[in-house]
């Protein structure tokens, strides 16, 4: 799964799920506001929820939320604050499983969505692990473009923290 100089993380993965101009810009180490009050209630969530079980983990180009145990199986949990990115939510997660399954480690995923009461289990399957290469080669291609891709407004971009950015003198064009 190398990809040369690129950055590419989990996290990255999820954002090119949401938004690629959002990857593009992480990406390329454009940082959004830090303060932004949603990046910051994910922070929260992630330092509060499950307490007792939270643990993180970090491996290259891969920072795990949980890492609890269920029997003899290795359970790798990423908690979000709603379902409305599932499709990213999987790539990121997805991610994380092709990852472990290299290092020789077999693993089963849980979403985990706290504040709608909400677990739900992912195996890593062949469909799920082709999604996943796919959206590694269209985020190294896209990661490998001089410029963003152009600004697109989606619902998304009500909670980004690149909004701001993304608006300020550019004319947004509407997906249908």
């Amino acid at each position: 799964m190398g990809n040369g100089e690129l950055p590419l993380t989990a996290t990255l993965l999820g954002y090119y799920g949401v938004c690629p101009r959002e990857a593009w810009l992480m990406g390329h180490a454009l940082e959004p506001f830090p303060d932004h009050e949603l990046l910051a209630l994910g922070r929260l969530l992630q330092e509060t929820t499950y307490p007792r079980e939270r643990k993180e983990v970090q491996l290259p180009g891969m920072r795990l939320d949980l890492v609890p145990r269920s029997g003899q199986a290795m359970v790798v949990a990423e908690v979000k604050r709603g379902s409305g990115a599932r499709r990213a939510h999987l790539l990121q997660l997805g991610y994380y499983l092709v990852r472990l399954r290299e290092l020789g480690l077999e693993a089963v995923g849980e979403l985990r969505y706290p504040r709608e009461r909400k677990v739900e289990r992912v195996v890593l399957t062949e469909e799920l692990a082709r999604q996943v290469e796919e959206a590694i080669r269209g985020l190294v291609q896209l990661l490998q473009e001089p410029k963003p891709p152009p600004v697109r407004r989606i619902a998304a971009c009500s909670g980004c923290a690149y909004s701001e950015f993304c608006f300020a003198g550019e004319e947004a064009v509407e997906d249908a």
